[in-house]
């Protein structure tokens, strides 16, 4: 036999859901085990993509 799941599918897409669209991470603990899921998060580095010639009609 195998054991069973901690969390469930269901609820793990539910946490996502509202992890995506509060923009917040969300965590839930069951005997003593911490399960958590966050939005996407752009990259902190601030680098701004830079604009190839292709980009412009000349």
């Amino acid at each position: 036999m195998t054991t069973p799941a901690l969390v469930k599918s269901a609820d793990l897409k539910r946490m996502a859901d509202v992890a995506k669209s509060k923009g917040v991470t969300v965590w839930i603990e069951i005997n003593g085990r911490r399960v958590g899921v966050s939005p996407d998060i752009p990259s902190a580095d601030g680098k701004k993509p830079v604009a190839k010639d292709e980009d412009f009609d000349f």
